[in-house]
C-alpha cells in the first residue's frame, strides 16, 4: 500500500510541480493590493498615476490593473522614502526591535496548525513583514504546501540538518525562497525524527543543551527577518521544546469541541511545567504572549458556539477574539497545494472566498498586534 500510494503521490507531485519548476504566485487586483498595504483605494490609484517610482502594475483586459507581490514590496519602499508613510508605520522592524519568534503548537492533531502557520505567515509577508517559516513536522505538510518535495531530492537540506548532532549546516544553507518574495522556508522531511533518537542517546553522556539548539542555529540569520514561525508536530518532543526555548510567543490552535478542550487543559499543565524548566535554564527567557486560536469554526454549529463561549469565559483575553473559520475555499485550495492567497478569486465562490479572506485577516490582525506590542508600537503605527 505504501509503495502504491507513494508512487502515485510522486507522479502527482511531478505533474503539479516538476523538479525544475518554480511555484508562481498570482497577481493582485488594485483593490486587493491597496487593502494589503493599508492604503485607501483612491489614494493608491492617485499614487499609481502621480507618484514617481511607484509601481504601475499592468493592465489586464484593458481596464483592470493588477500588481505582483514584488511590486507591492516596492510600493512600500517608495512610500517610506517619499515620506507618505512614517518609519513607525512601515511593517519591518527597526533598530532595537527584536525578531519575533512564534511557535504554533498543540498536542491535538487536526487543529489546523499548518494552515494557521501558512496563512498567517503569508499574509504577514504580503503586508510587508520579512517572514521565515520553519517546518518541524516529519509529515512536512507546510513544506508540501509550498510545492517543495524533499523526498524527490534526497540531497535537499531540511530542518533536521539545522539541528542534527553531527555537523549541522548553517541556517543560511537551508533556507529556501518561496513564491512569496518576503516569505522564506526551512523545509522538513522524515529525517527530523532522527533528532529525537540523537537527543535521547546524548543523555547517556550527560548532554543537556538540546533545548538551545534551534535558538543558537537561528541566531546568525535572525537579523534578516521580522517574524519567524514554527510549524510543529502534535507531540511534545525535543524539537518542539527547542522551538519553545527559541520563541517569544506561542499560539495554540484549537477546535471548539469538548474533547479538544479537555486535551488543552492537560496540554497547558504540561506546557507550564516545561516553561518552568526553560526558565530555570534561562531566567531571562520569557514569552511576550500565549494565545489560543479557535480553528475550523462554524458559527452555525450550536455545540461549537457553546464551547467557544466557555473558553472565552474561562480564559478571557487569552483567546483571540477572531476565529479561523472552517471554509471550503481553504480546503479546496489545500487540495491543489495552495493557500487562499494563491487561488484565483474568480475560480472560487465570491462570497466563500471573501469570508475566508476576512477570517484569516482578522486572525492575522490580532497576531500582528502582539508583534507590534512587543516592539513597543501601537497597532498600525
Amino acid at each position: 500500500m505504501s509503495k502504491r500510494l507513494g508512487s502515485r503521490l510522486r507522479e502527482h507531485a511531478q505533474e503539479t510541480f516538476p523538479p525544475d519548476a518554480q511555484k508562481g504566485l498570482r497577481r493582485f487586483a488594485m483593490r486587493e493590493a491597496a487593502d494589503l498595504l493599508r492604503i485607501n483605494q483612491n489614494t493608491f490609484r492617485h499614487h499609481v498615476s502621480n507618484l514617481e517610482g511607484f509601481p504601475e502594475g499592468i493592465l489586464e483586459g484593458g481596464n483592470r490593473r493588477s500588481f505582483s507581490a514584488e511590486e507591492m514590496v516596492e510600493a512600500q519602499r517608495v512610500l517610506l522614502e517619499t515620506g507618505r508613510i512614517k518609519p513607525e508605520e512601515h511593517p519591518q522592524r527597526r533598530s532595537g526591535e527584536p525578531c519575533q519568534v512564534l511557535t504554533i503548537f498543540n498536542l491535538k492533531g487536526g487543529s489546523a496548525k499548518t494552515s494557521t502557520v501558512a496563512h498567517v505567515g503569508q499574509l504577514l509577508g504580503l503586508r510587508g513583514y520579512r517572514v521565515l517559516l520553519i517546518d518541524l513536522d516529519s509529515q512536512a505538510s507546510l513544506t508540501n504546501l509550498f510545492g517543495v518535495t524533499p523526498e524527490l531530492d534526497p540531497d535537499m537540506p531540511t530542518s533536521y540538518d539545522l539541528i542534527r548532532s553531527e555537523g549541522p549546516l548553517p541556517a543560511s544553507e537551508i533556507i529556501r525562497k518561496t513564491n512569496f518574495p518576503t516569505v522564506d522556508l526551512i523545509p522538513a522531511s522524515m529525517d527530523i525524527m532522527e533528532y529525537e533518537f540523537e537527543v535521547a542517546l546524548s543523555f547517556r553522556h550527560g548532554a543537556t543543551t538540546f533545548h538551545s539548539r534551534i535558538r543558537e542555529a537561528l541566531e546568525p540569520v535572525l537579523n534578516q527577518y521580522d517574524v519567524v514561525i514554527f510549524d510543529t508536530p502534535p507531540q511534545l518532543n525535543f524539537s518542539v521544546i527547542s522551538s519553545l526555548f527559541a520563541s517569544t510567543g506561542v499560539l495554540i490552535p484549537l477546535n471548539a469541541s469538548m474533547l479538544d478542550v479537555m486535551s488543552l487543559a492537560s496540554f497547558l499543565g504540561m506546557a507550564s511545567n516545561l516553561m518552568g524548566v526553560v526558565e530555570a535554564h534561562a531566567p531571562e527567557h520569557g514569552l511576550n504572549f500565549v494565545r489560543v486560536l479557535i480553528t475550523r469554526y462554524e458559527n452555525t454549529d450550536g455545540p461549537q458556539v457553546q464551547i467557544s463561549s466557555l473558553l472565552r469565559t474561562v480564559l478571557g483575553d487569552a483567546v483571540l477574539s477572531a476565529e479561523f473559520l472552517k471554509s471550503t475555499a481553504v480546503g479546496d485550495a489545500a487540495n491543489t497545494q495552495q493557500s487562499i492567497f494563491e487561488v484565483e478569486p474568480r475560480d472560487v465562490n465570491r462570497r466563500t472566498y471573501e469570508r475566508a479572506i476576512e477570517s484569516v485577516s482578522r486572525v492575522t490582525d490580532e497576531v500582528e498586534r502582539e508583534i507590534l506590542k512587543a516592539w513597543g508600537r501601537s497597532h498600525g503605527a
